[in-house]
């Protein structure tokens, strides 16, 4: 099997009833104005994330994650060597949920400092979402969420927290955006995530594949969110 397994298809507006697509018109709109506001400081998404600080490699911005404690929630933004990239990015976010606090897991002290991965978003240099795509289990080290815990982790994913760089509050809202405007493609990545797992696992024991290192991105989907934005206008237009 080639991982990771690129799903390329665009999302399917006319799938959704007149209320999810209004649902998702709203998240369009705040994600656009969240990107609108950081062009009038002169600034935009990937920049406000690492503030003046230098870029480094494997760093995380900002440096100790932003965290809402009231929502377990968490993210940092980072990018690794350009060779060890399987698509092109200037780097990307992970997003988590702790698991033991949401009553997804029973406490275990080998994860006590690892929260639950949910997704990784890659970003352009522009500072613009390009795809969504999901790790092994050994690249974040935290327990392992099912599909059932990972979608109720995404609705439960916010960051309301007062920040040190008064840009974070744009970036949360930009984040929280993206996952409700995309959340049909995202829910069938995971569903891809989960039989690339089941295919490896059927030949191998599940601790090994997961601790695999040569085993990293399992499924990527690329986006384009202006193209997607406008599709999203029509199809509301023709459902009105």
């Amino acid at each position: 099997m080639r991982l990771p397994l690129v799903l390329t298809s665009a999302p399917d507006w006319s799938t959704l009833s007149a209320a999810q697509l209004k649902l998702c018109y709203r998240a369009a709109t705040r994600l656009v104005n969240s990107m609108q506001d950081l062009a009038e400081r002169d600034c935009q998404v990937v920049q406000a994330i690492i503030a003046k600080q230098d870029f480094i490699e494997w760093q995380h911005y900002p440096e100790n994650d932003v965290r809402d404690n009231q929502h377990a929630s968490q993210y940092f933004y980072h990018a690794h060597p350009g060779l060890q990239r399987p698509f092109a990015e200037h780097g990307h976010f992970h997003l988590f949920v702790h698991a033991e606090e949401l009553g997804m897991r029973r406490a275990n002290p080998r994860y006590s400092a690892a929260p639950a991965h949910l997704l990784a978003v890659s970003m352009n240099a522009l500072g613009v979402p390009s795809g969504f795509f999901l790790v092994n289990r050994w690249v974040t080290k935290g327990p392992w969420l099912n599909y059932a815990d990972c979608v109720a982790g995404l609705e439960q994913f916010q960051i309301k927290t007062r920040q040190s760089n008064p840009q974070l509050k744009r970036i949360n809202q930009f984040l929280q955006a993206l996952i409700t405007l995309y959340r049909a493609p995202i829910l069938a990545l995971l569903q891809q995530r989960d039989q690339i797992m089941q295919n490896l696992c059927s030949t191998r024991d599940r601790r090994s594949v997961f601790a695999d290192q040569s085993i990293e991105v399992l499924c990527y989907h690329p986006i384009s969110l202006m193209d997607d934005i406008a599709a999203l206008e029509l199809a509301l237009e023709q459902s009105s």
